[in-house]
């Protein structure tokens, strides 16, 4: 692991002083590769917690069940560690290989997580279950969401038009991610799925080829890209089909 992700990994977890906090956000605002590595960090902590809640579901191997209730609860020697604290401990550390968090059944621990995504994933999950409440400003008014948004925002677009995909844009919103404003435009499916196209100025330099890549967060899927001086994603529920092919088509009329 390098210093950066050693740094980074101690960032998110929030065990970093202040003025090594405040350094590191710094860098995030101005480097671009350490916002990339940001964004791997967090995406491997939700692979990891998704592996770990799947493990934590599988039934316990009848030996190691007996081993566990033969174990004295007060033993007479030394106090030691509970063979199921160490063998929690042990799961751990092998699903997570460095990543940092980590959720159990029941009880969680403290979960730091930074990044304009992870914030747009706790957005999407409050917001996409509102029925007249999900925008601010209804898409009767497109014109003044346009002017509105992409003057705060610092990126101007256009609202794609998403209905070959059965997509009604229903409105937009202004968010906050990662200290900086965010476009939230809001289209809903017939069944009631909401899919959102969020975008916020970018601070990375603008890639000679259009790259999309594709993630989970927080149970939710993503599909982002840098363009014309912004960051771009898609977000819809985990496993929402075709949401690539809405990216791409967003990617162009945006």
């Amino acid at each position: 692991m390098t210093d950066l992700s050693e740094k980074l990994s101690a960032y998110l977890d929030g065990e970093l002083g202040a003025v090594d906090t405040a350094a590191i956000e710094a860098q995030l605002e101005t480097d671009p590769e350490a916002r990339i590595a940001l964004d791997d960090l967090i995406q491997a902590d939700a692979l990891a917690q998704e592996e770990f809640e799947k493990m934590l579901d599988e039934p316990v191997p009848f030996a190691l069940a007996q081993q566990i209730k033969n174990t004295p609860l007060e033993p007479k020697v030394a106090p030691a560690r509970p063979i199921w604290g160490t063998l929690a401990a042990s799961l751990v550390v092998f699903v997570l290989g460095g990543a940092s968090g980590f959720l159990l059944r029941g009880e969680s621990a403290p979960v730091q997580t930074a990044g304009w995504l992870a914030d747009i994933a706790d957005y999407h999950e409050v917001y996409a279950s509102q029925g007249r409440h999900l925008v601010e400003v209804g898409a009767d008014e497109s014109d003044h969401i346009q002017t509105w948004l992409g003057n705060t925002v610092g990126a101007q677009f256009t609202i794609p038009d998403l209905t070959a995909y059965g997509l009604t844009f229903e409105g937009g919103r202004l968010l906050v991610a990662n200290a900086k404003p965010v476009a939230q435009l809001m289209y809903r499916l017939e069944d009631g799925t909401v899919v959102a196209l969020c975008l916020q100025q970018s601070s990375r330099p603008n890639p000679e080829t259009l790259f999309f890549k594709e993630q989970t967060i927080n149970g939710f899927d993503f599909v982002s890209w840098t363009a014309n001086g912004a960051d771009y994603v898609v977000i819809g529920p985990g496993g929402q089909p075709q949401l690539d092919e809405i990216a791409a088509t967003a990617a162009l009329e945006i």
